[in-house]
């Protein structure tokens, strides 16, 4: 771990909101053009090629019992499938369920399994893995922080709690059928099955939750011997036993972790990159105004919310008003400047494609004066005597909110003590208990659905002393009685009148001080075929397929000749005719 002196914040700031961000290395390179497809007139699909990809970020387990999310959970579903998944455009599609059905009180659910679906180890899928699978992942010895969700299931409290040694409420009704009940009718239950802790894992992963359990689904990808190299890069090849004919089209996928925004950049300008949606707010304005590569861009849609997580456990943060202070002193407009387009401004929690927000909802504002009229209120009108600590993550566009928000805060008496991490140490600290005062953090959504951004992020329920998804430790009385009751509800209206009074609570109470809502910029290279924007995932590359010259750029980024004979991959010249 690094530190940052604070006396540097200052000038750093007004730089980065003065939008001197254009003079960092490399804004001013002008952009090479992208590489065409090689057969651009002809839609048919080409088996074969390694899709190369590479994050800012690290990922610290792929077991889907075991996920906090980010960079994990886009990579889980290439592994696993669950009965039901999330289409492109958010509705819910079958996936290992071939058909479900539902009785009219919306407590019983009976799904059929597609015959003949196969794990990576060429062990059939039966409701039997279906049953194990859930039950591994909601076991209390499992750190599973979205186990509070399926709390509707019927037996589920003696479960968790070590009082039933199996979850009452599913129930294998046949080889190939599975039926789920529950205590109380629960609008977000079909899309729960959806989520990583639902996929099913191969039997070998066993019945209890285990470190040392190598990924194994029954996904479009699959992992090698050595595949994950920690700390580098993840390697993935195709699943030839996938139950979709014909898919996945790619051999395989590599993604580097921990690589610059600017790094990507250039590798995909080079082609040894094929696709990247982190880049940097100059690079993202240039490739948005370079007409070559209109055809090979998308902003995607916003769906994650970033904010200030306040610990409210942890002084000076444990007294409302000092939350209220901040809240009111993040000037959002000014945050937004850092990627234009790219960062919508916020003072609430969900984001615009989320059933249920409200652009008219009052919403936390920048105001000052309030600020500083908080701290008076706090008892602190001179500030906080001690330098408050503030992790941040290399690469992230934290490193330049950090230095906003200290510029922000100081005029309140409150002083970050920045620090940088590495981003497991990050993740670790910030959602353990008593080791982060505030941090910057974000969430997107797991399913479309306003209880998922409510209740993992301010329930009781989310809490736990390590991998807590609510991060402030806020609980409130009426918030909880509001997100169970909207959680229950069937009624869409009724629904979205209890989250608007849950939505007003954390605007109030500020457990978090919202900031802006992100969508990101994807570029690809024209050989890259079959790419689509969807409503849930990153990396929706099952459909997706190479149509590259062999003799352009670095086949196999990754992937030795060696290893790509070994695998049976190929140059990605083929056709799926």
């Amino acid at each position: 771990m690094s530190w940052i002196r604070e006396r540097l914040l200052p000038a750093l700031a007004v730089a980065l909101a003065a939008g001197l961000l254009a003079s960092a290395p490399g804004c001013h390179e002008p952009l090479q053009a992208p590489e065409a497809a090689a057969h651009p007139d002809d839609l048919t699909p080409r088996r074969g090629g390694v899709l190369h990809l590479a994050t800012i970020d690290d990922i610290r387990s792929l077991d889907p019992a075991a996920v906090l999310g980010g960079t994990e959970a886009q990579l889980d579903p290439l592994i696993y499938a669950g009965l039901v998944d999330i289409a492109a455009d958010g509705s819910l599609a079958p996936d290992l369920a071939e058909s479900w059905d539902v009785s009219a009180d919306g407590l019983v659910y009976r799904f059929v399994l597609r015959r003949g679906a196969r794990f990576h180890d060429d062990s059939e899928v039966t409701a039997a893995d279906v049953k194990r699978s859930l039950e591994r992942a909601l076991h209390p010895s499992t750190p599973d922080p979205y186990a509070s969700f399926y709390e509707s299931l019927a037996g589920y409290a003696d479960y968790v709690a070590g009082k039933a040694p199996h979850l009452a409420g599913v129930e294998i009704t046949g080889p190939y059928e599975v039926t789920f009940r529950l205590d109380h009718p629960d609008a977000t239950f079909p899309k729960l099955l959806a989520l990583l802790p639902a996929r099913l894992v191969c039997p070998g992963a066993g019945e209890r939750y285990d470190e040392s359990f190598v990924a194994c689904g029954a996904g479009p990808f699959k992992m090698t011997p050595g595949g994950w190299e920690r700390g580098r890069q993840l390697t993935l090849v195709r699943h030839e036993g996938y139950f979709r004919p014909g898919l996945p089209y790619l051999d395989g996928m590599n993604m580097i972790f921990s690589m610059p925004a600017l790094t990507q950049r250039f590798k995909l300008e080079s082609g040894a990159l094929d696709v990247v949606s982190e880049l940097s707010g100059p690079d993202a304005t240039g490739f948005r105004a370079d007409a070559r590569w209109a055809s090979s861009r998308a902003v995607e849609p916003f769906r994650q919310v970033w904010g200030e997580a306040m610990n409210v456990e942890t002084p000076p943060f444990d007294n409302v008003e000092v939350r209220r202070a901040v809240a009111a002193a993040l000037d959002r407009e000014q945050w937004a400047k850092l990627k234009p387009g790219l960062l919508r401004p916020t003072g609430q929690l969900l984001p615009p494609t989320i059933e249920g927000f409200r652009a008219d909802l009052p919403g936390q504002v920048y105001d000052p004066a309030a600020a500083r009229a908080h701290m008076v209120k706090a008892g602190l009108a001179g500030g906080w005597p001690k330098p408050i600590p503030y992790l941040i993550v290399k690469q992230d566009i934290n490193e330049l909110t950090a230095q906003l928000l200290a510029e922000e805060l100081a005029p309140l008496g409150l002083h970050l003590d920045i620090r940088l991490a590495s981003y497991p140490t990050f993740m670790a600290r910030t959602h353990a208990r008593g080791h982060a005062a505030i941090s910057h953090q974000g969430w997107q959504q797991d399913y479309p659905d306003a209880s998922d951004f409510f209740e993992p992020l301010f329930s009781r329920a989310a809490i736990s002393d390590t991998d807590s998804n609510n991060m402030s430790f806020f609980v409130d009385d009426r918030l909880e009685t509001l997100m169970t009751r909207a959680h229950r509800e069937i009624s869409p209206e009724v629904r979205r009148a209890l989250y608007d009074e849950a939505g007003s609570i954390v605007v109030d109470r500020a457990p978090w001080a919202f900031a802006f809502d992100v969508s990101s910029l994807r570029v690809w290279q024209p050989y890259v075929r079959g790419l689509r924007s969807h409503a849930q995932y990153q990396y929706p590359i099952a459909t997706v397929w190479l149509d590259r010259d062999p003799r352009e750029g670095k086949l196999a980024l990754g992937f030795g000749r060696e290893e790509r004979a070994g695998f049976g991959l190929t140059s990605g010249s083929g056709s799926a005719r």
